[in-house]
């Protein structure tokens, strides 16, 4: 069973959290034909692999995704894949199939945030909110949107894409040096996501530690300022103890874990979460 600590119950009843959504949520979504899943770091560059002008670079590649290094190899994969080949490809893999919403997106969109930022291009999430239960409905704000502030200030529930979104490819954030471009060219919104970061606890939810995206998001947000009110990352009980203490010590990040590759009782914990919420929302109807 997953421990919820009540001060983060708390925090998510009074919407006072964001909750920041990885590829794990949506892995295990299936498309309309029951036929496929989103691919993961590794499939996803694979598939992309193929579309390569050359495959000279072949053997260097696969070594960085042996290690891990998916950062690495995404750099060299992508400035070999000409952009209509890159659009033709995220379309294929995370629009053509019409994915269905996992339990995650579900036990997610119950909790009700006022924000979910996520760094998937997919609109799973985005979709299956649009049909959702919130009163006053969703917007989706992409990093290189100019509505930002504006959404965050008005009661509608938010979505943040902040490494782009399927709806333009060209504006993907997949490699560092994009993630730098990006930062670089649409500094307003990485200080306001700074800011959020600042003022709000965060529930990472559907990451490993060894996520690209993530690692991104950590390296470079300002995070670590000290504060009674830890972040928290759902993780499975299979991370190496002295990672787990660096991470609280650097980013004030506490570990909820299930059962390693029990991804039954990672959505069972989740539902028990938004009951949890839910119940403390009736109680302090005020929030």
């Amino acid at each position: 069973m997953m421990h919820w600590p009540k001060a983060l119950v708390t925090e998510l009843a009074s919407r006072r959290c964001i909750v920041f959504l990885g590829a794990g949520a949506s892995a295990a979504c299936q498309s309309q034909d029951g036929k496929k899943n989103p691919p993961n770091w590794t499939h996803f560059l694979d598939l992309l692999m193929f579309h390569m002008k050359s495959r000279i670079d072949e053997t260097i590649i696969n070594e960085f995704k042996s290690k891990e290094k998916f950062l690495e190899a995404a750099e060299i994969i992508k400035k070999s894949v000409p952009s209509a080949d890159f659009s033709t490809f995220i379309r294929k893999e995370l629009v053509t199939p019409r994915y269905l919403q996992s339990k995650v997106h579900e036990y997610v969109l119950e909790i009700d945030p006022k924000v979910v930022v996520t760094t998937n291009y997919d609109e799973i999430y985005d979709n299956y909110c649009k049909n959702g239960s919130a009163n006053e409905g969703y917007n989706v704000s992409r990093y290189y949107d100019r509505n930002i502030v504006e959404n965050l200030r008005s009661p509608v529930r938010l979505i943040v894409k902040a490494h782009g979104c399927v709806s333009d490819p060209s504006q993907i954030v997949l490699t560092k040096s994009e993630y730098f471009k990006a930062r670089q060219s649409f500094s307003s919104f990485y200080k306001i996501l700074d800011a959020l970061f600042l003022t709000h606890t965060i529930l990472f939810l559907g990451y490993s530690l060894t996520d690209p995206d993530i690692q991104l998001v950590l390296e470079n947000v300002n995070i670590s300022v000290e504060s009674a009110h830890p972040h928290y990352f759902v993780t499975g009980n299979n991370t190496n103890a002295a990672i787990k203490e660096a991470m609280k010590r650097a980013y004030n990040i506490e570990f909820i874990e299930f059962a390693a590759g029990d991804y039954d009782a990672f959505n069972d914990g989740l539902y028990e979460l938004a009951e949890s919420v839910k119940s403390n929302r009736i109680i302090n109807p005020s929030v």
